[in-house]
């Protein structure tokens, strides 16, 4: 007898765009529903893939008599008999009904299979890890299951667990807890230490046997992380007042040291109102910053250091949805209270009315504004007079492709509850860019206009798959009256979503570049990638635990990745123990080259020893890199460095000792006495000082004597305005009120360059120099008809190690260390992306790398400006690059450190584990990139090829860390204005036609409709 249950779901599934060829590829599935065997419950889930309803993508979960699941299968294709094929995982549980094992997936049919097939074809799979094929977990026997072993897949994890202890805390050694109060004078005080048993303490040590304690009190509060060990140990504490609100943050450089000194180079402190709202945030030797909220406790002023001693204000004002319209400048002696008021932006008639002509007014803010800095407008095209951009809703599409929708019985809400355009500031400057974005009928954006600083415009249309998949997107670009380019992007699929092909075509080239082909192995990891289509394509093998560990480039470069394994120590929590290179353009006859690792007891790298040949034995020390000591914020004190000083010798190039304010460096002296050799980077001790660096209010570094740099200028948003050298020369940099670099001037003296950013094209002196590839390489124009492609082949970390031409031929070829300096090469230097593929300034004796939001220094390992983001990692200096693990971890904009344990091209980014997940843009925020002024996350498309399906580290435990008030009260009101706009967009969603879902994806500023609406089939049944 077969119970089940069919639920069919139909969400907005119609045809959107044109179909990949690969879209179509998957083998007809006839009767699936009716043909799975078996006598266990399960849920089918079937995504149409195309217009026919033979071409599907199917899920199937199985569960037992329980309600666990047991099994979990994905279609990916069909075998050479044309049955389905699908990637199985198996989960086993303990007496208890806990996840005991959940092992490797296997491939095999697409239906019901035993737990003992499915085994059998794991241990086959992965012979290579022995009879532990599975992620173990052990729990710990009451009632409370919780975890305290976890062991890795692989044999050589059996004795390498990552593990749990659940402890009370005593006044002594790791155990002991420094008792902090706020007293009735509001005055932070130590009172010795908790006593024995009055805190809970959770002990998590991970495979290499390395601790991190977390001391809990009795209402839930996290007051103490204690990371390392011995005399390595790092605390951090949280001070709370009577009220539960965090007051003070105590880095691991307060150490029980509660001076008005320390407090001010170390703490974070925050003051509250009456209300419970943050009004008040003091980071590391930085100036308060200061906020003012109106009545629906949404913060409408702030102000930061710098601009207290300007009395200027920044201000933010909303819609009367709740939506961001207007941000700015404005200036007051005294900050306005506006408790009783709720000041709301409204749109004018025209867009020349409003405050400073923005097309809005503004109610209960009776005060004067000196700038806007950014507008936003919604709904309609009621915002601009500009002919290249008001179309409205008469505006033409593209052939091949998507259409604008316009609702026929109601046109003027077509674009209702969505972000239709924007207005942006020049920094420095009194002009706006303004842009114009247009929607389909599913809030996908199909085209967007906007004007340049160079006087043109630029224009992006995008075409979807009908699963929702970005098909193909154009890009044209144009300055003044110059000539009009484009760029062409297409993408093809295969049957399961992953990407395939991208192909690029510049102007109206006859033939499109193959630019990116991938193929995947059974467990659907990227098993090679060609760049180009020039056949020099990448082999990536993997571990058992879907570790990358070893690349190959057949013509240029491959690389080896040590994790358990020799020559290096051998790493069993996910650090890189060793990491080997063979060039076939370096003059050494196919040698191996790299480093061995090692790290302390917080997993910061302290050396990198160089060597060559098997093993890396031979000709040690050439390019050594070495971090002498930390302090306990992690600032680096001592780094040592080795490289050419001749043609054929090597030695110390850098021996650096360290000086702080705080963590604010103070001086820096190099004691190495030979002269570096070639183009390798390295310190230039150009001063002795006592002071040799300088900072402002903000943190942001304004003096760099060594340098010979005399002062930094700033924007309000952080970034360089200009930076000037004693000796007169320059550099002037151009951004946008979004953080968009726009121009870069040069004066070298008598030489100056002036190079512009129009999205991906880079300018040089008003001529098109290049088109940049999505990160793959770009484009070099020798006038505006004459072009060349020129490919990136990057490593694990998404350094540019090569570039080379049409004709396969290598044209640069880099090696660097650890912290992103460049080691000699025989090559010369034809790009500026570099390090992470980070554009590289080496002008004037820079050396910088623009990562966006800061710039980085790669011979002092340090960022110049504090982390913006720095309240996510109070227990590490707001300086410090990738938590002084640059092995292991990226940055890729400046703001956020993401581990990289599958070594995929930027910006292809998987996370180690869950709880350091790193959240792929969304369809929205892709097809947001209009002319680079959305971060240029177009260059980034959905579903991108996944390396792997790592465990990862199996770091299980993370230590809460106190969130940030002014973080916390932003996301209650984020949540609120969500919930406000839901509501909205279901009554705008009531008055359209029937076939307009009413959902929003999530993270949107503004109601926007699901991107990825499909038809889906689900069947709950019983066999």
């Amino acid at each position: 007898m077969k119970n089940h249950i069919s639920l069919f779901i139909f969400a907005i599934a119609l045809l959107s765009g044109p179909v990949s060829a690969n879209d179509l590829s998957m083998t007809a599935v006839k009767d699936t529903l009716a043909s799975i065997p078996g006598e266990h419950n399960y849920i089918y889930v079937r995504t149409p893939l195309g217009e026919d309803e033979e071409k599907n993508y199917d899920e199937i979960t199985f569960y037992d008599g329980l309600g666990r699941e047991l099994d979990f299968a994905q279609s990916y294709g069909a075998d050479r008999a044309g049955a389905i094929m699908a990637h199985h995982h198996l989960i086993e549980y303990d007496s208890l009904g806990r996840k005991e094992k959940q092992w490797l997936s296997t491939n095999t049919s697409f239906s019901y299979m035993s737990p003992e097939d499915l085994k059998g074809g794991v241990l086959w799979d992965y012979h290579d890890a022995g009879k532990r094929s599975y992620l173990q977990t052990n729990y710990e026997s009451s009632p409370l299951n919780r975890i305290t072993e976890q062991y890795g897949v692989g044999d050589a994890w059996g004795d390498h667990p990552a593990r749990m202890e659940y402890l009370t805390n005593i006044p002594a050694d790791s155990l002991r807890c420094s008792f902090y109060f706020i007293d009735d004078n509001d005055s932070l005080i130590r009172r010795g230490d908790y006593r024995s048993g009055e805190l809970q303490v959770t002990k998590a040590t991970d495979e290499d046997g390395k601790p991190t304690y977390t001391f809990v009190d009795k209402q839930g509060r996290t007051l103490l992380t204690r990371l390392g060990r011995g005399n390595q140990q790092a605390d951090t504490y949280f001070v709370f007042d009577r009220f539960g609100r965090i007051r003070y943050v105590l880095p691991p450089m307060i150490n029980d040291e509660i001076s008005a000194g320390n407090l001010d180079l170390y703490a974070y402190q925050y003051l509250y109102d009456s209300f419970g709202r943050c009004i008040s945030k003091k980071l590391p030797g930085c100036a308060a910053i200061g906020y003012v909220y109106d009545k629906a406790d949404r913060v409408i002023l702030s102000q930061n250091g710098n601009q207290s001693q300007k009395k200027e204000w920044t201000f933010t004002f909303y819609d009367n949805q709740g939506r961001l319209a207007l941000t700015g400048l404005c200036s007051f002696n005294d900050p306005p209270s506006l408790d009783n008021s709720i000041v709301r932006a409204y749109r004018t008639t025209s867009e020349k009315d409003g405050v400073l002509h923005s097309g809005y007014e503004v109610e209960h803010f009776p005060y004067t504004l000196s700038s806007l800095l950014q507008v936003n407008y919604y709904d309609d095209y009621n915002f601009t007079t500009d002919t290249q951009l008001a179309f409205g809703l008469e505006k033409k599409g593209k052939v091949q492709y998507d259409s604008l929708y316009i609702n026929h019985e109601a046109s003027l809400i077509s674009a209702q509850g969505r972000l239709t355009g924007t207005k942006i500031k020049v920094l420095d400057d009194e002009r706006y860019l303004t842009s114009a974005l247009y929607y389909d009928y599913k809030g996908r954006i199909i085209q967007g206009r906007s004007q340049n600083h160079l006087g043109g415009y630029d224009t992006d249309f995008y075409s979807y798959t009908y699963t929702g998949k970005l098909f193909a997107r154009l890009h044209t670009y144009q300055i003044g009256n110059g000539k009009r380019h484009m760029e062409e992007y297409t993408y093809e699929y295969l049957a399961d979503g992953e990407l395939r092909d991208v192909y690029h075509r510049v102007d109206n080239a006859y033939r499109a570049n193959h630019l990116l082909y991938y193929t995947y192995d059974n467990a659907r990891r990227v098993f090679l990638k060609d760049v180009g289509g020039l056949g020099a394509y990448t082999m990536y093998t993997y571990d058992v635990r879907d570790q990358v560990i070893k690349t190959m480039c057949r013509f240029f470069l491959s690389e080896e990745i040590s994790y358990n394994a020799s020559p290096g120590i051998p790493c069993y929590n996910g650090n890189i123990s060793s990491l080997a290179w063979r060039s076939e353009e370096d003059d050494t006859d196919g040698i191996s080259k790299g480093y061995r690792f090692a790290y302390d007891s917080m997993n910061r790298m302290t050396d990198a020893c160089y060597g060559e040949g098997e093993n890396l034995t031979g000709n040690l020390n050439c390019y050594d890199e070495q971090v002498t000591s930390f302090d306990k914020n992690g600032n680096i004190l001592g780094l040592c460095r080795n490289g050419a000083v001749g043609p054929a010798s090597f030695g110390a190039i850098d021996s650096l000792n360290l000086s702080y304010q705080g963590n604010h460096l103070l001086n820096v002296t190099d004691h190495a006495k030979n002269n570096m050799y070639g183009s390798t980077t390295d310190f230039k001790d150009g001063i002795r000082s006592s002071a040799e660096y300088a900072y402002d209010l903000n943190g942001n570094l304004i003096q760099d004597l060594n340098k010979g740099i005399s002062r930094i200028r700033y924007n309000c948003l952080n970034l360089p305005s200009a930076i000037e050298f004693t000796d007169g020369r320059t550099i002037s940099y151009l951004y946008s009120a979004d953080g968009t670099k726009l121009e870069v001037i040069h004066a070298m003296g008598d030489s100056i360059t002036t190079t512009d950013y129009c999205g991906k094209a880079i300018y040089e002196n008003g001529s098109l120099d290049k088109i940049l590839l999505d990160g793959e390489g770009f484009v070099s124009f020798a006038d505006d008809v004459s072009y060349s492609y020129h490919f990136f082949l990057k490593d694990y970390l998404g350094n540019v190690r090569v570039v080379y031409n049409e004709d396969r031929e290598a044209e640069e070829v880099n090696h660097y260390y650890p912290f992103g300096g460049i080691l000699a090469s025989s090559t010369p230097s034809v790009q500026l992306y570099k390090y992470n593929g980070k554009e590289l300034d080496r002008k004037g004796g820079l050396d910088w790398y623009d990562y966006g939001a800061r710039m980085y220094d790669p011979v002092l390992g340090r960022w110049h400006v504090a982390d913006p983001m720095s309240e996510k990692n109070y227990s590490i200096t707001p300086y410090g690059y990738c938590l002084n693990n640059p092995v292991k971890h990226i940055d890729p904009d400046g703001k956020q450190v993401i581990p990289v344990p599958s070594p995929l091209p930027l910006p292809f980014y998987y996370p180690l584990t869950n709880t350091q997940s790193y959240r792929l843009p969304s369809d929205q925020q892709i097809m947001r990139h209009t002319s680079g002024k959305f971060a240029e996350l177009g260059q980034i498309i959905n579903h991108t090829p996944k390396m792997s399906y790592a465990f990862g580290t199996l770091l299980f435990y993370q230590a809460k860390n106190a969130i940030s008030p002014e973080y916390e009260h932003q996301r209650k009101r984020d949540r609120r204005n969500k919930e406000g706009l839901d509501r909205n967009q279901a009554n705008v969603a009531e008055s359209i036609d029937t076939n307009v879902s009413g959902m929003m994806p999530n993270g949107d500023p503004a109601p926007k409709r699901d991107p990825k609406d499909k038809k889906r089939i689900i069947k709950v049944g019983k066999k």
